[in-house]
């Protein structure tokens, strides 16, 4: 009997640690602001785009040091998270960029399936995220 009680507190404890342990993600910093969620939507030609993955950057650092990104589902949508870990966006100006690579061939840098002037250090696109806003489309 001892054995049995001993063996369901084990389960027990085991059960919990694997709930409450799971649902734990990283510690949120104390100097984060409040996060609004924020949906970027992203066609090119017309079509919508699977796999881009979309970066916000602030524009002003010295007022916003949290960057936002994401990656677009099959209906070329992404749901922004701020560093990659906390869903939401800090409301205020950002520069947004794109990037999405074709398939590598003969050991070159895949191509890029992104416009030049969208990608990362290239875009002069902003988007200005606020708390009325929560959804963004981008042509490209």
């Amino acid at each position: 009997m001892k054995y049995l009680k001993c063996l369901t507190a084990i389960c027990f404890l085991i059960f919990a640690a694997e709930i409450f342990g799971c649902q734990r993600g990283p510690k949120r910093p104390d100097d984060l602001p409040k996060l609004t969620p924020c949906t970027v939507s992203v066609t090119f030609g017309g079509k919508t785009m699977e796999g881009v993955a979309v970066f916000l950057t602030p524009e002003n650092n010295e007022l916003n040091k949290w960057g936002a990104a994401g990656k677009t589902d099959a209906n070329g949508k992404a749901k922004l998270t701020t560093s990659f870990a906390f869903e939401g966006v800090v409301p205020g100006k950002y520069i947004i960029s794109f990037k999405k690579w074709g398939e590598s061939t003969n050991m070159n840098q895949p191509p890029s399936l992104i416009p030049k002037k969208y990608t990362q250090g290239q875009s002069k696109e902003t988007i200005t995220v606020t708390k009325e806003q929560r959804e963004y489309s981008f042509e490209l």
